[in-house]
């Protein structure tokens, strides 16, 4: 009957006037495509970067400069940094929460296996200072923190060529469920070495090492750096979406 059409009607525009949509009778036009529809590319690429991050992981960003901060300042308490052992285990631990941390602002950790890939990050992280004890052929701590040159896994170029090597070969062999393994290195290895590069420099071997980074430089790269991954992670699609807005889509009601 004509009457139950007009009341479905009259509920259906009731229910868009709280949205953020512009409805007119028949359609409806998202009001964040018209916006992008005017951009020019540049401005397109930007919004749609600007999507990917939310106030929770902007918030988690600087929260994870804090603690760096934190972290840095325990270090120098008298209590650890006159133990060698005390020390060594608080600056791993350290490194680790970092990496876990980091890999925590990419993923959001929703799913239990964004979980266990924060996990991963955090133990990879911390599993870069093994390579004192092999250098050192011992496992004495004072032997493997006396080393007279840096050991291997700080090799800066070595654990990026390392990761990107993986990249390759996961997807000559596409294997979807690994693909995101190499960007777990990435993250716990280079926030390893940014955070030891206050003292040394990060080591590019055969061309050498950059100066000792500056202190709040390096705090700014390790909160850049889990967004940085954001954007590499998200960056086809961004860039296809910024290519292709295009008028607004309608559909029929």
């Amino acid at each position: 009957p004509k009457w139950r059409r007009l009341v479905a009607n009259q509920c259906f525009v009731r229910k868009f006037e709280v949205n953020p949509f512009i409805f007119n009778t028949r359609r409806f036009i998202c009001t964040t495509d018209v916006v992008l529809s005017i951009m020019d590319p540049s401005q397109r690429l930007v919004a749609e970067c600007l999507k990917l991050f939310s106030v929770k992981s902007t918030v988690s960003s600087v929260l994870l400069g804090g603690f760096c901060v934190a972290a840095d300042r325990a270090l120098r308490w008298k209590g650890i940094s006159d133990h060698v052992l005390l020390r060594g285990l608080t600056d791993n631990l350290g490194h680790g929460l970092v990496g876990l941390w980091s890999w925590g602002i990419v993923s959001g950790a929703r799913t239990r296996q964004d979980v266990l890939n924060t996990l991963l990050c955090g133990l990879l992280a911390s599993l870069v200072d093994v390579d004192h004890f092999i250098a050192a052929r011992s496992l004495n701590l004072k032997d493997a923190l006396s080393l007279p040159a840096r050991p291997p896994f700080h090799a800066t170029s070595l654990l990026l060529a390392t990761a990107f090597t993986l990249w390759v070969l996961l997807q000559m062999m596409n294997w979807e469920a690994l693909h995101i393994l190499p960007w777990i290195c990435t993250v716990a290895w280079l926030s390893h070495h940014i955070r030891d590069g206050t003292r040394r420099g990060l080591w590019f071997p055969p061309i050498g090492s950059t100066p000792p980074i500056p202190y709040w430089v390096y705090i700014g790269l390790i909160i850049l750096l889990p967004n940085v991954v954001i954007l590499c992670l998200h960056s086809g699609t961004i860039i296809a979406k910024a290519r292709d807005a295009n008028l607004p889509s309608i559909s029929n009601v």
